[in-house]
């Protein structure tokens, strides 16, 4: 290697490591021997496992295999070391005769971004706090673990794809993420994909000049434009026809634009937030969403759990929206009934948040008295489990208990009721209700169901 690119390899900020198509290590510059405290001269010529832990080979061998097999992009992932935090970026490195040569790895300190997102978000109070419209209202593990990653991907610019299914609030986590970012002075621009028509995406998304087509009567910004400075968030972007997915990917992969009936490029800076309800995964194997551009939005991901599989939060979200709606009418909070608490937390919710909120708004308007009686709540979600499924379990929720008391109990004896019919098969139970292995055992845990012959509690 020529002495000057040594010379400027052994000045840089970031961390350089590159590795040959064995994973060999071929080069360590300076500051990589001060952030992984190793020295070059003993690592040079071994294999990248030796300057990582034991726990971490298959993970890390996992990553380097994804990266050889294509698409040959870079993969991102943050790492907690002690009391810093590390930006990992791991890129593959392609001859002209397009084969794989190796993998350079580069690490940014982003210690110092991340104290301050935890700053920020301790200032704004994301969960139970802040101003209503932007609060958080959950306390289940699932949802405070999604909290968690927007924290340690706000103060990047990476590319970050919000899954779950309708209902959910990813809108709600992409303004998160702009507001404990360092873009957060700047707008967020939202496109809902679903709702562009194919013949004027490129318009929309890119803008165009006057008279560029037919009705093109002035000039119009793009929302690449709009949001200069800022984030973009494409909601259901599963829903972008695939002749839109190739002029979007060429944007994304450029940050340049070229806006209708303009011969210039223009050079964009946004970062990029996209939502889907959809597997792309899926979506990719069905032909329905190009490869190259779901690898390009899934640089980091965050998946929202449906509302079934967190119960613990319904009744924090239904007392919230019965004060919301009461206090915007109003009228005095009204209790919700204990088969009503009923009705709530056994049904699935296809809708999540979205249904429960809007049923709850409607048995505020329409109820008579104090109390939400079943008849107050839409009749879909009225029909639901038989009436034996959940005689026992109301036999001992009162009208003096809260809502989260009341339900809590409900949650706990359904769960008795069902691991004890089913022998303790955690597998079954979980499909049966609905919900992940993890969040069962995270529910059995909760209620102190582990010792096994709980059910006379």
């Amino acid at each position: 290697m020529p002495d000057i690119f040594e010379t400027i390899l052994n000045n840089m900020e970031e961390a350089i490591i590159f590795l040959d198509a064995d994973d060999v290590i071929k080069l360590i510059n300076r500051k990589a021997e001060e952030v992984r405290r190793v020295r070059a001269s003993k690592l040079v010529g071994k294999h990248i496992l030796t300057i990582h832990p034991k726990r971490s080979h298959n993970r890390i061998m996992e990553l380097l295999s994804a990266i050889k097999s294509g698409p040959h992009i870079a993969r991102e992932r943050i790492v907690h070391v002690g009391n810093r935090y590390f930006d990992n970026t791991y890129t593959a490195i392609i001859g002209e005769d397009g084969e794989f040569q190796g993998t350079l790895l580069i690490s940014r300190d982003i210690s110092e971004k991340m104290q301050l997102s935890n700053e920020n978000l301790s200032l704004k109070e994301v969960i139970g706090g802040g101003p209503e419209d932007t609060r958080f209202i959950a306390e289940s593990p699932a949802i405070r673990d999604a909290l968690e990653t927007v924290k340690t991907v706000a103060p990047l610019d990476s590319t970050v794809l919000i899954m779950g299914e309708s209902g959910t609030g990813k809108e709600h986590f992409a303004e998160l993420i702009h507001r404990l970012s360092p873009r957060a002075d700047g707008p967020l621009v939202r496109v809902n994909c679903a709702a562009l028509p194919e013949a004027l995406m490129e318009s929309e998304l890119f803008g165009h000049l006057r008279g560029a087509f037919t009705g093109a009567v002035s000039n119009q910004q793009g929302k690449f434009v709009m949001a200069e400075g800022g984030s973009l968030f494409l909601d259901e972007i599963g829903e972008l026809p695939l002749s839109s997915q190739a002029k979007l990917l060429r944007a994304l992969q450029q940050k340049r634009i070229q806006q209708v009936g303009n011969p210039r490029e223009i050079e964009v800076n946004v970062r990029i937030i996209a939502a889907t309800n959809r597997d792309l995964a899926k979506e990719v194997e069905a032909g329905r969403f190009r490869e190259d551009l779901y690898y390009r939005l899934n640089v980091i991901s965050i998946t929202i759990p449906p509302l079934r599989e967190r119960a613990e939060d319904v009744a924090l979200l239904s007392e919230h929206f019965l004060k919301r709606f009461s206090k915007r009418i109003g009228k005095r909070p009204p209790a919700l009934a204990p088969d009503t608490l009923t009705l709530l937390a056994s049904h699935p919710l296809p809708g999540n948040v979205r249904q429960l909120m809007h049923a709850l708004e409607r048995a505020v308007a329409l109820s008579k008295g104090d109390m939400i009686l079943p008849d107050d709540l839409p009749e879909d979600l009225r029909r639901t489990l038989p009436k034996e499924k959940s005689s026992s379990s109301l036999a001992q929720i009162t009208l003096g208990s809260t809502l989260k008391e009341s339900l809590d109990h409900f949650e706990r004896q359904l769960l008795i009721s069902e691991l004890s019919s089913a022998g303790w098969k955690k597998q079954e139970v979980a499909k049966k209700l609905g919900i992940s292995r993890k969040s069962l055992w995270e529910k059995i845990k909760k209620y102190a169901l582990e010792g096994g012959d709980v059910t006379k509690q």
